[in-house]
């Protein structure tokens, strides 16, 4: 019979086989049957008896001639011992060699014999270092051998030469123990059994017992062959031993059968494609790395393997195929056609497989931009055989390198479980995707329904969906039913289930109400905006993240104002660019925009207080505006418009303006779909159907607040036996799908990483390291070349449920749950999230602690508790890194409030109930304050009065105080400041009552600083009044007051000094105005001692005499006062001295007065004298010249009759000379002379 593997007191497990080898304790005796050598710890003989240590041998016998010990060589053909040392060393007590005898300390080589001649001692032959000791030819040991290491044998054994020899086996077997010969060699005879054999298990095709009692084992034969591939294999051959393995793996296949393994040594295979794993049959490579399969030329574009139920392939590589497109083969793995599963799916385990394109270049070594590299699996569940229990396979540990190709490919209901796999440069690293065959190529598809009236449907019913408004949307005829579902045959399209939503909360900021008054479109009631503060607020969540998806956002719209930008939907978050839609009007115009980029904005001007249906809509690439059913404006668009996003109705997303004034109703977003045609304009409010994620009605009670997301989706389902439902709950396409469960798997490079199309496809990844997807070939590890919308990707309702880490180690568990591991940020993109934990979450950082558990949320001393926010101690502190927190709804605080940092209310404040209130204001306001209404509130009252009011400028009506400053604004206005009754108004110490300004308690003073003091009336200045007594008793200067002792007004400037004119103590010397009050006499009198001196008016200055400088004046006397000093007449520059009618310039004296005389007359007996020796010129002139009214006396010199001439008494102009002479030169020089002294 066929032994197997043997264990227990027969053969331990440490006896192994290896191949023909035999092994005991891995490497303490080897026997090397193929080369014939013995191995003693090591498995890897080099002589006949190779032994790795020392060796003890009690008889040494050399054949050969020669013996080399280290460097030192013993020849026996010519008797000589040499070695290749610098120094050969004897140890004998004289260092002699003596005839045939050798002695070494206590070694001793006589003839034949080497022995220690210490007796008892042992004799050891030891290499040097790692060295070995090697023994050329046959040893005889005559004695016990003893090895301490181990033994290693490389040709045949013969252990005992007779029956009556004994083998003991104390260590275990660490190999198989297998015979040289099949089905030839016993275990034991009849006469000579083992005791007892421990088998793990045990193949034998005959078992031949004499009572054997099994007990309660039920003793199963279990086939389990084996066949050997090697590269030195023979196809000839049976395979059957590992002495005589085949070629090719196809061979090995061919002999294979249910529960056989196909064993592969090391080395490189090219085998015809596809191999066709049978049924049952195992493939193992000898690992992983050394057994590599390729295609032979003619097969390169085939699939690698064709597995079938039960079989599995382990530890190979495959590597260089191909992919063809035109008959979708190419893949390292397929379902066999018809293949079936019985009782355990096909198993692969420990598989790489590289493929590139056929072409490549330096940029692109893996051929990735040529589309033809092979193909990672593809599990079809259509080529199933009818009876197989399913359609699936395992993959375990497997490496799929396809450059942009697929890596693993799911359809038609296929399972695969997929463990510690990798994908690397993949197009889709794992893609799912709704088939059309179905499961074993007749697919099914199960609805289920609840909400029957009337029978159950049976088999032959037909099953028929409507839509809201009866359009007929699938029907099918029923295969077989079961309880509340039934059976399609094929897959059954146009039935759909409600999306799984809750109701979104609505939060209306400022006046944002519900009002039931007229107008009104549908229902009882409408959303009012009064365009100030008003809008409708939803929180961030993946309803509103449309991607690059289809959509559709509707309402009624009622504007009530003409111009303006006014806001209905904005899914923007944080920031105007962000890429999100925002649907609004300019001046009643409609207007689409991503972010702050308008893409549509049509030419239609909307009618103000009219109602009108927008809807703004996205089917594929192209969207559209519609009003009141009429597309009025359509754009090619794909802008990805995010997974998550909030919604603010009514204004901007930061509130900040585009304030809507108007009214909007029947709002409703759908998701997933869109409209791409006309409509009839609605006449009744849109029904919530299965794409709906927001629909707002505004049925509620007037000027509530309070907004209610109407979530109810009836549907409208009929059998043809009567019966109707009102739902479908259950739409599986399963049978045309697949599912793949992955555990601790990557996808690296490439396209996309999990890629799903179709309802029926479901994914559960968990733990998925998808790293740098979206960069297709590259492997620069460039973070910006990554395309994480790729790393999952669902569509038409693919199910892909999943936690993975990214190329940064981000964690990520499905689309509303992110970690970011750089900065330890937790994300939760839902709107809610939910925690089922009785116990609670506790954080710790070991120092500070926060709780949360369903009933309470508590951190430090801090406890938000249902509604309700408290401190187990201290006091409740908000704090905002932005400066400001926002209070959205009402707050109540029946305590007290204490705000550190700033407060902003956005909508009306009312600062305490009741009169008995106090506000204490400690900071200082830093802006205006304004009244609600003009001049209507009061600051304090007539029993609470303000202490002191200090401010810059006070504008009250008409009058502003500015600084020091109280004045009229009115234009010519009067301040005026009027006590009530017999009250007076003071101001500092002065009282002003009536016309009187009084001061109690000191002095009253106008101070002008630089400039004047200006009384200006027409009425009198009444000054201080008194006697002499009656002065300040500490005046100061520049007093001024009315002496009634005296009469006069007096001054102080030092003492006390008059004023009224100038005068002096007694009053005898003064100044006045006017010679009597009221006499207006325009005179200015100056008196000394009681007399008038000098008078001025506007013509004269009048004095009886005046000094100035040396001069006097006095009477009619001009004349220098000290003695025989001249006195000087001079005028400035060119002008003249003039005296009356006279000008005196130089030397010369002029008549103004054109014609006049100038006369000089003496009084008496006095006469004119010219004194000098020089001359005396009279005027001089020809006849004509003469004067024409001559004066007796008159006389000149005429330079026609060359003649002193005179105008005599007869009124002739004769000789000065008489008739008959003329004066000598010396007479008329002297009558000249006494004429120019005279004059």
């Amino acid at each position: 019979m066929a032994i197997g593997r043997i264990s227990g007191p027969l053969l331990k497990s440490n006896l192994l086989r290896n191949g023909v080898d035999l092994a005991f304790e891995t490497d303490l005796l080897y026997l090397d049957v193929t080369n014939r050598r013995i191995g003693v710890k090591t498995t890897s003989p080099q002589y006949a008896l190779d032994v790795q240590g020392v060796a003890r041998v009690t008889d040494l016998e050399i054949t050969n001639n020669l013996f080399q010990i280290g460097n030192v060589t013993v020849d026996g053909g010519t008797g000589t011992i040499s070695t290749t040392a610098q120094e050969f060393s004897i140890a004998t007590a004289d260092n002699t060699i003596v005839g045939n005898r050798v002695l070494v300390g206590d070694l001793e080589l006589n003839n034949n014999f080497i022995e220690n001649t210490n007796t008892n001692n042992d004799l050891f032959i030891r290499a040097n270092g790692t060295g070995n000791i090697n023994i050329v030819g046959n040893t005889q040991v005559n004695g016990n051998l003893h090895a301490t290491g181990n033994i290693s044998a490389d040709g045949n054994i013969t252990l005992g030469d007779a029956d009556t020899d004994s083998i003991f086996i104390n260590a275990d077997i660490a190999s198989d123990i297998m015979p040289d010969v099949h089905n030839t060699y016993n275990i034991g005879t009849d006469a000579k059994r083992w005791a007892t054999g421990n088998f793990a298990n045990v193949t034998t095709n005959t078992l031949t017992t004499n009572d054997l009692d099994f007990g309660n084992i039920n003793l199963i034969s279990t086939p389990g062959n084996l066949y050997y591939v090697s590269t030195q294999g023979d196809d000839a051959r049976a395979g059957e031993h590992p002495a005589d393995p085949v070629r090719t793996i196809a061979k090995a296949l061919s002999y294979a059968g249910v529960g056989d393994t196909v064993y592969i040594y090391p080395g490189q295979y090219q085998e015809a494609f596809p191999l066709n794993v049978p049924m049952g049959v195992t493939v193992k490579g000898h690992s992983l790395r050394s057994v590599e399969i390729s295609p032979t030329s003619g097969t390169q574009s085939n699939d690698a393997f064709h597995m079938q139920g039960d079989s599995a392939v382990e530890d190979v590589t495959i590597k260089d195929f191909y992919y063809n497109s035109g008959s979708d083969t190419g893949y390292g793995f397929k379902f066999a056609p018809n293949f079936r599963v019985y009782l355990r799916s096909p198993y692969i385990r420990n598989v790489t497989v590289i493929t590139k394109g056929t072409t490549t270049s330096n940029t692109d070594p893996r051929g990735f931009d040529s589309g033809d590299a092979g193909r990672g699996a593809l599990l079809d569940g259509s080529i199933a055989n009818s009876d197989s229990r399913e359609a699936s396979m395992l993959f375990h540990a497997v490496t799929f390198i396809t450059p942009g190709q697929t890596a693993l490919k799911v359809t038609n209901g296929s399972r695969v479980e997929w463990l510690n796999c990798f994908t690397y440069f993949a197009d889709k690293g794992i893609h799912i995707v709704d088939g059309t065959a179905g499961l074993k190529g007749d697919g099914k598809t199960r609805i289920k329904y609840s909400g029957l009236t009337g029978s159950s449907p049976s088999a032959g019913n037909t099953i028929s969906l409507y839509d809201a408004n009866g359009t007929l949307l699938a029907n099918n005829t029923i295969e077989s039913v079961d309880t509340n579902s039934v059976v399609i045959d094929g897959k059954a399209t146009g039935y759909i289930t409600p999306l799984s939503r809750n109701k979104k909360t609505v939060t209306a900021v400022g006046n944002a109400q519900i009002t039931t008054g007229a107008p009104v479109k549908f229902g009882s009631g409408i959303a009012l905006f009064d365009g100030t503060g008003d809008r409708l607020s939803l929180t961030t969540q993946t309803d509103f993240g449309f991607g690059t998806g289809d959509f559709s956002i509707e309402c009624i719209l009622y504007l009530s104002d003409d111009t303006g930008t006014e806001s209905m939907f904005d899914f923007r978050a944080g920031s105007d660019t962000d890429s999100a839609l925002h649907f609004y009007t300019v001046d009643r115009k409609p207007i689409v925009a991503v972010g702050n980029t308008i893409i549509m904005q049509p030419n239609v001007t909307l009618i103000n207080t009219t109602f009108y249906h927008l809807m703004v809509t996205r089917v594929g690439t192209t969207m559209k505006i519609f009003v009141d059913g009429s597309q009025i404006d359509s754009v090619t668009n794909s802008s990805d418009l995010g997974t998550t996003k909030p919604l603010i109705i009514g204004s901007k997303y930061d509130g900040s303006s585009s304030d809507l004034q108007g009214r909007l109703d029947d709002i409703r977003v759908r998701k997933g779909t869109g409209v791409s045609a006309n409509f009839t304009n609605p006449t009744a409010a849109a029904v919530v159907d299965q794409y709906t994620v927001l629909k707002l009605d505004f049925d509620g009670d007037n000027g509530s607040q309070i907004i209610t997301d109407n979530d109810t989706f009836i549907q409208d389902v009929r059998f043809n036996n009567g019966a109707t439902a009102t739902a479908i709950t259950l739409v599986d396409h399963s049978d045309f799908g697949g599912e793949i469960r992955s555990i601790a798997s990557a996808s690296v490079y490439g396209n996309y990483g999990i890629y799903g199309d179709g309802s029926g496809s479901i994914v559960y990844a968990i733990g998925m390291n998808l790293a740098y997807i979206g960069t297709g070939k590259d492997v620069t590890n460039d973070t910006t070349a990554v395309i994480q919308a790729n790393e999952i990707t669902a569509n038409n309702n693919a199910n892909i449920y999943f936690s993975t880490v990214d190329h940064k180690g981000d964690f990520r568990v499905g689309d509303l749950f992110r970690i970011n591991q750089e900065t330890g940020e937790v994300t939760f993109t839902n709107a809610e999230f939910l925690f089922n934990n009785n116990q609670g979450i506790t954080f710790t950082d070991g120092v500070n602690t926060t709780i949360i558990d369903g009933t309470k949320v508590e951190s430090g001393n801090i406890r938000i508790t249902g509604n309700t926010i408290s401190s187990i101690s201290g006091d409740i502190n908000l704090n905002s890194s932005s400066g400001t927190i926002n209070l959205q709804d009402d707050v109540n605080i029946t305590g007290n409030l204490d705000v550190s940092g700033n407060v902003t209310v956005g909508g009306n404040i009312t600062l305490g109930d009741e009169v008995t209130d106090t506000i204490q204001i400690n900071a200082k306001i830093d802006s205006d304050i304004i009244p609600a209404a003009d001049n209507t509130y009061k600051l304090g009252t007539s029993l609470l009065n303000w202490s002191e009011l200090n401010v810059g400028k006070v504008i009250v009506d008409d009058i502003t105080i500015d600084n020091s400053t109280v004045q009229s604004t009115a234009s010519n206005g009067n301040l005026n400041f009027v006590p009530n009754a017999a009250g007076k108004i003071v101001i500092d110490n002065l009282k002003f009552a009536s016309n009187i300004i009084s001061n109690d308690s000191g002095n009253i003073v106008l101070d002008s600083q630089s400039e004047s003091v200006v009384v200006d009336s027409t009425g009198a200045l009444v000054i201080p009044k008194g006697t002499t007594a009656q002065r300040p008793g500490t005046p100061a200067t520049g007093m001024i007051r009315y002496n009634t002792d005296t009469n006069v007004f007096e001054a102080y400037d030092g003492q006390w000094t008059e004023l009224g004119g100038v005068y002096d103590d007694d009053r005898d010397t003064y100044i006045t105005p006017e010679l009597t009050p009221g006499a207006d006499d325009d005179t200015l009198r100056f008196y000394a001692g009681g007399s008038l001196v000098a008078d001025v008016t506007a013509n004269r200055f009048d004095v009886q005499r005046l000094e100035v400088d040396d001069i006097s004046v006095s009477g009619n006397t001009l004349q220098t006062i000290t003695t025989n000093q001249n006195l000087v007449l001079q005028a400035n520059g060119g002008g003249f001295v003039s005296i009356e009618n006279f000008s005196f310039n130089g030397n010369q004296i002029t008549n103004n007065v054109d014609g006049a005389v100038t006369t000089l007359k003496q009084v008496g007996t006095g006469y004119f004298k010219i004194e000098g020796n020089g001359g005396f010129v009279i005027p001089v002139g020809n006849n004509a010249n003469r004067h024409p009214s001559p004066e007796t006396g008159m006389m000149r010199y005429n330079t026609v009759e060359d003649r002193v001439e005179i105008y005599d008494i007869g009124g002739n102009w004769v000789s000065v000379a008489g008739a008959t002479g003329a004066v000598t030169f010396n007479d008329a020089e002297e009558i000249a002379v006494k004429l120019a002294l005279v004059l």
